[in-house]
């Protein structure tokens, strides 16, 4: 009787620690990237996140025209999807847009692509600067 007591408190014991869910850490996104793509300069973005809820910042000139646009939108693991609303625009260009990026495993970049009110989509991506 000991011994099949000892023997359903280690299948308990060894179960439980297996059973167990380890949980990876959320990467903070809170901060400010550079907007690493082609032909933009002076390009950063703001990110805020709340309980997931996110906010979006976004400042760039392209060819010494300036372009500002902000959104909102949610996270989801390590994906951020947020709508765009441009306001201050350069003539031609879209006017609002949606991004999809996902956070790279060390935490360091964003990477996805966007899709605009003109139909139009495309890689984007950031870079962590703090």
């Amino acid at each position: 009787m000991k011994t099949r007591l000892l023997l359903y408190v280690a299948v308990l014991i060894f179960n439980h620690g297996y059973s167990q869910q380890k949980s990876v850490p959320k990467i903070d996104i809170n901060g400010v990237w550079e907007d690493i793509n082609s032909g933009v300069e002076n390009a950063v973005a703001i990110i805020s996140e709340q309980n997931g809820e996110i906010i979006f910042t976004h400042y760039l000139e392209w060819k010494g025209q300036k372009f500002v646009e902000s959104g909102t939108g949610k996270r989801i693991g390590n994906t951020i999807t947020y709508t765009v609303n441009v306001t201050l625009p350069i003539e031609g260009w879209a006017t609002a847009g949606t991004h999809t990026l996902t956070l790279s495993e060390d935490g360091n970049k964003l990477e996805g692509t966007f899709k605009d009110n003109k139909d139009r989509s495309g890689p984007i991506a950031f870079k962590r600067v703090r």
